[in-house]
Order: structure tokens, then sequence, then C-alpha cells
């Protein structure tokens, strides 16, 4: 359907018809339901658009009269002159037969009935007008209003303020010798003033006065004929009327079906125009492919001529008879913007899918013309400036940049003064842009280095997007961050290695620690009576299931480090278990005479965690409490919720000096007291922040002094 010749056809054939239609039927519509238009002849007589154009006339002609009777043909009756004014001087048509009318203003007077010998005086022409047969006299004699017709009479004296005309009359006096002497005004009234002022062609003072006039300094006569001229526009809207007032009576369904038709014929050409049946994409002709100003200016041109048509159209209309004649010239005016308005519709569809729409237009050819040699300029340019500032830093350079813009825009503004300045201000804009982009790269590789600062050695910076200043950086930074990662890599491979050994080791050593644990245990049920050998043999049993108890948190460590743990993740109250772990240590707190001071609010405190695997943390935390701290101290338990988190702290003193960090206390076989004396294996913390971070919390540890403190934060539920 797109590519149908036939539909496109029908659908532009259909669309001036569809419009012409609906504005016909808005036109009609409008005219007979407005009140102002009558409907016959006689009725337009009564109507107030009558009396207003009858008055608007008589003012006219007064108007002509005071300000224009100088241009016309004139004869004097005594004292009085008499002025003749012709159609083709102004435009006072009322649209009425018959029409004659005589003004007369003081000593002047002036009317549309022709000078001869037998209308040469103001009397003869008052008979001439008064004699018109079949006619309606009016007369308006100093205000009053003397008419046959009722609506003139009753009407008329909402028009006499049309009759208000200010002018002014000259009188010449003496030479005036001084120029400068500044002008003199004198109020007279308040309907007029004298004003002298000074005439430099004449050298001579002018008095002017100013008189503005009213409808009791005219005597108007007239009258008309109630018939209207066959050229009226009120004849030309009665057989508008007459002809199309069907369409007008129809227009409520007339306007939406029309509507709607012209919405989809427009939406079918907006989709189908520019496909061809036989070619591929948009199919451009020789008019799709002229600059579109022209296509405007084609445009404009067309409007030109079609307003001077319309004025044509209007004088034609004026001076005949022929209502069909006026019909055909507006048809064929309507055809020939149609046909206007659908090529240009048609060309800027094509255009704008084709997206030459821009493209091909002069002031786009231009400008892309200006940009390439502006372009090659700037191209020249960066190659000399490359070159003159290959070895100088980026402050000798910015110096330069300074410098140079200051005695270019000197120049330019000592060449092209204001244009210059123009020309400075674009420079300078462009001097930032360039600035701006070398701050911008050397923020990014400030990004960059934090980004590496803090672990990310995967990302890279494209030396494509930076300036040529930094190219040799970006490429030791690029060099410098490979070697991080492949340091970081192998480090992640001998951590694995180390994690695997340790795994296999705990393996093997298993197995034959099992045996000599079962051995030693039947050692123990004989009937021994060496003490020596009870003593040995008590040694060994403390000694392997030391070691076993080693191997086990080896093993525990590396699959903890590893991530190679199941986990149950469930609801559980981590301040009851914390209350219930305490109870469990109770007898090796009181060992050691440590008081246990509990802060554990008494509300139920929820996490997601594994329940035995979190037992296993406040286990490892209270068993270094049992062994490292100083006897008869205090060691305090808190267990709070704060801010939609769960805080547990320990905090307990130290028998032994802290001289270590907390990051060496984190790593695995590091233990408080370097002496090594205790029991412990090291592992500890190192199980336990590996267990919290497993199951998405934090553990964390501070030394202050011989103050030890050990904090989990996980996310209460």
């Amino acid at each position: 359907m797109k590519e149908s010749k036939i539909l496109k056809t029908i659908s532009y054939i259909l669309i001036p018809i569809l419009v012409a239609i609906m504005l016909i039927s808005f036109l009609s519509n409008y005219v007979q339901n407005n009140e102002s238009i009558y409907t016959n002849e006689k009725e337009y007589f009564s109507t107030d658009r009558f009396v207003s154009r009858y008055f608007n006339t008589l003012s006219t002609f007064s108007s002509c009269l005071i300000y224009k009777n100088e241009d016309y043909p004139i004869c004097y009756d005594g004292q009085i002159q008499i002025s003749y004014l012709e159609e083709s001087y102004v435009n006072f048509d009322t649209g009425i037969e018959d029409f004659y009318i005589l003004v007369q203003y003081k000593d002047k007077a002036i009317t549309n009935v022709e000078l001869t010998a037998e209308t040469n005086t103001i009397e003869k022409i008052k008979n001439f007008i008064s004699q018109n047969e079949n006619a309606k006299k009016s007369n308006v004699l100093a205000g009053n209003i003397q008419a046959d017709s009722d609506v003139i009479t009753n009407k008329g004296i909402k028009y006499f303020n049309y009759f208000e005309h200010t002018y002014y009359t000259v009188e010449q006096q003496e030479m005036f010798e001084d120029a400068e002497q500044p002008l003199q005004t004198i109020q007279a009234s308040e309907a007029e003033y004298l004003l002298e002022e000074y005439d430099e062609e004449t050298e001579e003072l002018q008095k002017r006065q100013y008189v503005t006039s009213n409808i009791q300094d005219f005597n108007i006569y007239s009258s008309y004929k109630e018939q209207l001229k066959k050229n009226s526009d009120e004849l030309l809207i009665r057989q508008f009327l007459s002809d199309y007032k069907e369409y007008g009576e129809n227009i409520y369904l007339i306007l939406p079906i029309g509507l709607t038709l012209l919405l989809v014929i427009a939406l079918y050409l907006i989709l189908s125009i520019g496909h061809t049946k036989g070619k591929e994409g948009i199919d451009l002709n020789d008019l799709d492919k002229i600059p579109y100003e022209f296509v405007g200016l084609i445009f404009l041109l067309g409007i030109g001529i079609m307003a001077l048509c319309c004025a044509f159209m209007q004088e034609v209309a004026a001076i005949s008879d022929n209502f069909n004649l006026f019909i055909s010239m507006l048809f064929t005016l309507y055809l020939t913007g149609y046909i206007t308005c659908a090529v240009i519709f048609d060309t800027t569809i094509k255009r704008l899918k084709a997206k030459t729409l821009i493209k091909n237009t002069f002031v786009y050819k231009c400008c892309k013309w200006i940009w390439r040699v502006v372009k090659k300029t700037m191209n020249n340019f960066k190659v000399v400036w490359n070159e003159l500032t290959k070895s100088t830093g980026l402050v000798k350079k910015l110096l330069f940049v300074i410098l140079g813009y200051i005695i270019i825009a000197v120049i330019l503004i000592g060449i092209f003064q204001g244009f210059g300045l123009l020309l400075d201000v674009a420079l300078a804009i462009f001097i930032f842009y360039k600035i701006a982009q070398r701050i911008n790269n050397f923020t990014k590789m400030e990004a960059h280095l934090k980004g590496m600062y803090e672990g990310n050695n995967t990302a890279k910076l494209n030396q494509a997007e930076f300036t040529q200043e930094f190219q040799n950086s970006v490429k030791y930074i690029n060099d410098i961050s490979n070697g991080f990662e492949n340091a970081i890599q192998e480090g992640i491979k001998s951590e694995r290695l180390k994690t695997e050994l340790i795994t296999n080791v705990s393996h093997d050593i298993k197995t034959p620690l099992t045996s000599i644990i079962n051995y030693v245990d039947l050692l123990k049920k004989e009937e021994i009576e060496n003490e020596k050998a009870k003593e040995y043999i008590e040694v060994l049993e403390n000694k392997s299931q030391r070691l076993k108890k080693l191997t086990e948190d080896l093993l525990e460590a590396s699959k903890a480090s590893s991530g190679n743990v199941k986990l149950n993740l469930e609801k559980i109250n981590v301040a009851e278990l914390v209350k219930q772990s305490t109870g469990e240590f109770e007898d090796k707190f009181k060992a050691k005479n440590l008081e246990i001071i509990c802060n554990i609010s008494e509300e139920e405190i929820c996490i997601h965690a594994d329940n035995r695997y979190m037992y296993r943390i406040i286990e490892n935390i209270f068993s270094n409490v049992s062994k490292y701290s100083m006897e008869n101290s205090r060691v305090y338990i808190d267990v709070l919720p704060k801010d939609k988190k769960v805080y547990i702290a320990v905090k307990n003193i130290s028998k032994e000096v802290l001289n270590i960090s907390e990051e060496e206390l984190m790593q695995r076989f590091v233990r408080g007291d370097k002496s090594r004396t205790t029991e412990g294996s090291g592992l500890g913390i190192s199980i336990s922040k590996s267990l919290a971070e497993l199951q998405k919390g934090k553990f964390s540890i501070k030394v202050d002094g011989d103050l030890f403190k050990v904090e989990l934060i996980f996310d209460r539920v």
C-alpha cells in the first residue's frame, strides 16, 4: 500500500475537497448564526450594521473636507469653497444605490455630486439630493437628525463621536532673527492652544492653532435608495447563504467525518511518501535535492502571489456583479495554494525520512565548509603547537597560552573592533574548553589511581581519551596497574596453594594422630605400675589432644577462608545465644576470677545466621577471653540494636602487654603472647572473622594499650 501511486493520487485529490467542504460548512454556519447578518434586503436597512456604515461614510466625508480638500476639484459659492470627492479618492462605499451627500463645515463644503452648471452652488446641490426619486432623505444639521428612516433617527446619535477631528491652522509672522530662541507655548483653552515655532526653511515664526471639530459644526445633507448595489458585500453574503446553506445546516456531521478522513489520509501519506515500487529506501527526486531554503523561498513567494491575487479578487468583486466569476477565481487560487503546500509537504517528509532535511540546506553546507576550514586550521595549529611545546612543562605551556591569547585578542580588536571582541570571547571559550579538557584528563587519572589504591587494578585507561601531554603518564599507570594485578593474582594463587597445602597436610596428619590417640587410650587401660610411665602417657594424651584441636582448627580455618562452608541461614535470637554462651563459660571465667558485666537488651534481637557457626564465633571470642584476660579484672559484653543493625562487643584487659597491631592479630597463627606459652593456636580470630564475613557480618578488633575489644555487626531482622 505504501508504494501505490493510485492511492497516493486519490489521497492528494481528496484532501482539498474535504478541506473545502469543511471550510464552506463552517463559514456557512457562522454566517447563518451571526446576528449582524440580515435575512433579506429590506431588513438590512433597519440594522445597526447599516447605521454604523452609513455614519462612518458621513464621517469619512467630513474628515476629507477638513484634511484633504486642497487636492479635489473645487468651485466657489460666494465665500464657500465646494470640493468634489470621487469614489476613486477614498473608499466610502455603503453598498447602496443612488447615495448622494453634501457636508458643509464653516466656509467649506464637500460632495459626491458632480460639479456642473446645474450643481455649482450649495442650494443647487441640496435640491439635487432632495429630488432623488424614491430615495430616503437623511440630514444632520448642527447635531440634529432629520431622517425618513426611523433607525437612523433613533440610533444615529451613538455615532456622533465619529465627527471629532483635531487639526491646526497656520499663520506666518515677520522674519525671526534669533533661531536659537526657545519655543513659546500659550495655553488658550481645553480644546485648542497656540504654538509658536521657528520654520528653518522659511526662516519665519509660525503660529499654529489646534482645533477639534464636533457634530454641531457640521451640516450634512444626504439621500439614498433602500436598494443594495449588485456588487455589494451584502449581496455576496446572501448569494453564499443561498448556494451553500445545506453545508452550514449539516456542519455537525460534516466536520467530524471530514476531520477523521483527513487524519487517516494524512497518516497514510506520511507513511507512504518517499516509497516507490521497485526501489529500496527513500526515492528522492531533483526537487528533494535542492537546498531547503529555496523551497521555503518558493513557499513565501507563493504566499506573496496569493496575497496579491486576493487583493485583485477584491477589486474584481467590487466592480463586477458576476458571483460565479468571483467563486471560480477563488477556487483557482485555492487549488494553486494547495498544490504549492502539497509539494512542500511531500519534499519535507521525504527529507525527514532520508535524514537530509538539515544536511540539504545551504546554511548546513556553509557551516560544514567553515568547520572543515577551521578544523584544518586547528590541526595545523596543533602540529605547530606540539612542536613548540614538546619539551615544555604544563605550567610553561599555560603561561604561553595566556600570553598568546592576549596578543591575539589585542590584534583582533584592533582589526575588527566590536566584532573582534566577539572573536575574543569565542577564542576564550575555546581555550577554556581545552584547559577544562586537560583538567578532566587529570581528574580521570586521579580517580584511576584512587581505584588502584582501593584495590581495583582491572580497569585500564584509554589512551585515545587523553591529550598528548598525558599519553606517557597513562601508559605508565596502565603498566603499573598490570603489575599490581599480576602481583595480586600471584598472591591469590599462592594463598590458595597454601590453603590447599594446609588442608592436605591436616588430612594427612589426622589419620596417624587418630591412631596415636587410640593407642594412648589403650595404654591408659593397662595396669602399669611404673609412675614415670603413667606420667609419660598423660603427657602424650595432652599433646595428642592439643594436636588434634590444632588440626581441626586448621581445617576449619581453611574452609572458612576459602568459603567452602555450607551455611544454614535462619532467624536466630543472638541475644539469647550470647547469654547461653556466657553461662557455658561461667566456670572458666570464675577460674580467672573475671567479673562479667553484661549489657544485653531484654527485647528479642534477631539476625540471619547459621546457629552453629555463630556459636563457634562467640565460643572463639570467649575462649580467648578466658585464656588471655588479666585475672581479677572485668569483662564487658554488649548486645545492642542500633539503626537496623545489631552490635555485639566484648571488651577485656589483657594480662600481657599488647605490643602488636590489629592487622597482625587478624592473621593466622598470630597470638597475643609472643612467648607462645599458652594453649592457643592463633587461629581463633582468623576463623571467627571468616565465618562472620560468610554470614554477611563484619568482624573487627581494636587494641588500646592493654584494652582488647572485639566487635561484631550484623543486619537486624
